[in-house]
């Protein structure tokens, strides 16, 4: 039966429920960005401090140049498989198995740690749920922060990036959690190398994929639909959809790109009362999963649910229809 962890004590608890003769695997949601493998190579480096033998792993293919970047330039530790399998413990961070977006590797789900808006109930025997919180690393700082421990430059500077990532350096909503959590990583880490490493997302290339992108983009209603003829990074379909909202009059965008396995999706809002998190919630249902926050949300269509780019553009307007009304 899940649980729900009072403030005080989460990693200390989290510890106790495992077992330390037993490998313990953090994975990241699948196709994971910046936040979500700085949460768990920060978590597994934690829990090698207590005396676990613990790795980051993850699942889907690695779409985002900065995370590429970040990843060699900071020496993290991930794999795309367990090192070790026999009586694996796992601990999903960044994404939940309800949400549909962390498909677990073979072994025990011990835990999640997330801070997104959850679509169903999840189940582990540990649940640290704060999607009041705009990063994950944030949570993971916590947990350093509790334990007592210090941590290295490189997973400092691993973190701070994490938060930057998700909160758009700080220009979106953020929590004061967060604000806590980047001062103090800002006096351990490298801010100007994480600050380097996120905003290294676009080549030459991908740029005219935006434009044209953009020339056949479809606007109804206060929201923007725009697909892109990838493949590329999946930095760019937040990049297209958070700078379209510049726009005045526009207040939700939604960027699909048909890469590798699917349909992935970036959806942005900016306004508060039409969540980013609703919209992928309602318009991949039956077909896809979605999910994050009311601000953000994102999501993916397999290559099996997929009819064409059309069929899917209007689940999207006729979703948001639903949430207007």
């Amino acid at each position: 039966m899940a649980c729900r962890e009072p403030v005080a004590d989460r990693f200390i608890r989290l510890a106790a429920l495992l077992d330390p003769a037993r490998p313990v695997a953090i994975q990241t949601h699948d196709y994971p960005d910046i936040d979500a493998v700085a949460s768990a190579w920060g978590l597994a480096s934690l829990l090698e401090k207590q005396g676990f033998r613990s790795f980051a792993v993850y699942r889907g293919a690695i779409r985002s140049r900065s995370l590429n970047c970040l990843v060699s330039e900071l020496g993290v530790r991930l794999y795309a498989d367990p090192p070790e399998s026999l009586g694996l413990q796992i601990i999903a961070v960044d994404g939940s198995p309800a949400n549909g977006n962390v498909g677990i590797y073979p072994g025990e789900l011990v835990g999640i740690i997330d801070h997104h808006w959850k679509n169903a109930e999840p189940k582990a025997k540990f649940i640290d749920l704060r999607p009041e919180l705009a990063s994950c690393s944030s949570m993971i700082h916590g947990y350093w922060r509790e334990a007592g421990e210090t941590m290295s430059m490189d997973l400092a500077t691993a973190l701070i990036a994490g938060i930057q990532s998700d909160t758009d350096f700080l220009s979106r909503r953020a929590s004061h959690e967060d604000f806590l959590a980047y001062t103090e990583l800002f006096g351990v880490g490298d801010f100007e190398k994480a600050s380097r490493i996120v905003r290294t997302v676009l080549d030459l290339r991908e740029l005219n994929l935006i434009v044209k992108a953009l020339n056949a983009a479809v606007v109804r209603d206060g929201m923007l639909w725009a697909y892109i003829l990838g493949p590329c990074g999946q930095e760019v379909l937040a990049v297209l959809a958070e700078f379209v909202l510049r726009t005045d009059g526009l207040v939700t965008a939604v960027v699909a790109e048909h890469g590798e396995g699917g349909v992935h999706l970036s959806i942005r809002s900016k306004n508060p009362a039409f969540s980013a998190f609703s919209l992928a919630h309602r318009a991949l249902e039956g077909i896809g999963a979605g999910g994050g926050h009311s601000h953000s949300a994102g999501g993916f269509v397999p290559d099996e649910a997929f009819s064409d780019e059309e069929a899917l553009r209007e689940r999207f307007f006729a979703a948001a229809r639903n949430i207007s009304t």
